[in-house]
């Protein structure tokens, strides 16, 4: 029928479902909600500009200082000639400390602190062989020991047994003490290394945007030299980003480090950890194993054994485990770099009725030793495996009194809180894990029950 209407019918029947169409999109257009504003950018996101090192690198970058190796050996010659004095020896102690931290080498502990003890028997006072001694004591995880010996250098007042004095009061959770050191250190040398001191006490202290402020000022200041340092500010800088949730923040931190120092062993690990908290656990895995290959530090391995255990091979992160407590117990049997926290937590994450039992007894000593975040939250895991919930919470919320913001820490205050039944505080306590670590990868309910 439609073929009989005339022409002009169809002409203004048309025109009128194309005006009505028109006048639909124009309301829909009017009432359209408009475009969100873009999300505004994180207080503690870094400054790519000020993230950038702006001194000249090598071709390639370095792992260290390729010069150190030569000054260690013109030095050793000296050594052995009449003009040898203990000051040489001292400055020896420094560079194979210096190196030590950079290969791992157990050799190099050894050789600097028995060259520390012969310049300090040539020379009791006044001698900063005293302060390798305290750095080593320090390494050991002999705080006591290390405070007392940078008390010795100058009664405490010198910029390097300052910094010992931070590190030591910050490793054994006396954070007041380490704020005043790490404050009188800026105020007396104003650098690099003294700014990275006090964002790391401000991280502990949960003073995070302080923290990120002085991690900024530590890049702005830098000056020219060894590539290792800058290398591990940056390190030390994307690991405080990605314990925020800041993980773009973070990986732009972290590839300028290995930009920076391609090999380093901390930069490795960080971004292995960023891979792990992503849910790119064969990846990280790999950064783990690299970095463990640069330092030697078990630390590293026993992060590979997690993302091992991420990728779903439980008996080889357990290969991986048995290896790191036959190396701990080596180093403790023989009075070496080992660390007791280390087993525990390698014991924790195991997870057998005796690993648990003794690594209750090992955490412990370490909360009596020190009553620093990381031994707070072993203990508490520990605790929470073996059927004590109640004394677990109570580790668990000493250590975020003290400030301490990780996402682990959360997730086991959520899920003790859930035990007992208070679930509007798991909640929150979940939330806070949640924002912590966006990725919800797994990786921070390993080894909680």
């Amino acid at each position: 029928m439609l073929e009989t209407h005339p022409k002009w019918v169809l002409s203004v029947g048309a025109g009128l479902v194309l005006a009505a169409a028109a006048a639909t999109v124009a309301v829909v257009i009017a009432t359209r909600a408009p475009a969100p504003p873009p999300a505004p950018a994180s207080a503690l996101a870094p400054d790519a500009g000020v993230v950038r090192y702006r001194h000249a690198l090598g071709a390639a970058g370095a792992a260290h200082d390729p010069g150190l190796d030569a000054t260690i050996a013109a030095l050793e010659a000296r050594l052995r000639t009449p003009a040898a004095s203990p000051f040489d020896s001292a400055e020896l102690a420094d560079l194979y400390l210096r190196r030590s931290k950079v290969t791992g080498d157990p050799k190099d502990y050894a050789a600097a602190e028995a060259m520390a003890n012969r310049s300090l028997e040539q020379l009791p006072s006044p001698n900063g062989a005293v302060l390798v001694l305290a750095r080593l004591a320090n390494a050991k995880h002999e705080f006591a020991k290390a405070i007392e010996l940078a008390n010795r250098h100058q009664r405490g007042r010198s910029t390097g047994a300052l910094t010992v004095l931070a590190t030591s009061h910050l490793a054994i959770g006396q954070l007041d003490a380490a704020s005043a050191a790490a404050e009188a250190v800026v105020e007396k040398q104003g650098d690099s290394a003294s700014y990275l001191m006090r964002a790391l006490v401000m991280q502990a202290q949960g003073r995070d945007a302080e923290a990120a402020f002085d991690f900024g000022r530590a890049a702005a200041v830098e000056e020219p030299g060894d590539p290792e340092e800058p290398a591990r500010l940056r390190a030390l800088w994307g690991r405080f980003l990605l314990r925020r949730g800041e993980h773009a923040g973070a990986r732009l931190v972290i590839d300028e480090a290995l930009r920076i120092a391609p090999g380093h062993a901390l930069a490795l690990a960080q971004q292995g950890e960023l891979l792990l908290r992503t849910g790119q656990a064969k990846d990280a895995r790999a950064r783990f194993e690299q970095a463990f290959a640069a330092s030697r530090q078990v630390r590293y391995l026993i992060d590979q054994a997690r993302a091992q255990e991420l990728t779903g091979d439980r008996s080889g992160a357990d290969r991986l485990r048995a290896q790191v407590e036959k190396l701990v117990r080596g180093e403790l049997g023989e009075g070496g770099l080992g660390h007791r926290l280390d087993l525990a937590e390698v014991l924790i994450d195991r997870g057998g009725q005796a690993d648990l039992a003794e690594a209750v007894s090992l955490a412990r000593e370490e909360v009596a030793r020190r009553t620093s975040v990381e031994a707070r939250f072993q203990l508490a895991r520990a605790l929470a495996r073996t059927g004590s919930p109640n004394e677990a919470l109570q580790q668990v919320q000493a250590a975020l009194a003290s400030g301490a913001r990780e996402a682990q820490l959360y997730e086991l205050a959520a899920r003790l809180e859930q035990r007992r039944g208070v679930r509007a505080r798991a909640e929150l306590y979940r939330r806070e894990a949640d924002r912590l670590d966006p990725g919800r990868s797994g990786w921070r309910m390993m080894g909680l029950p």
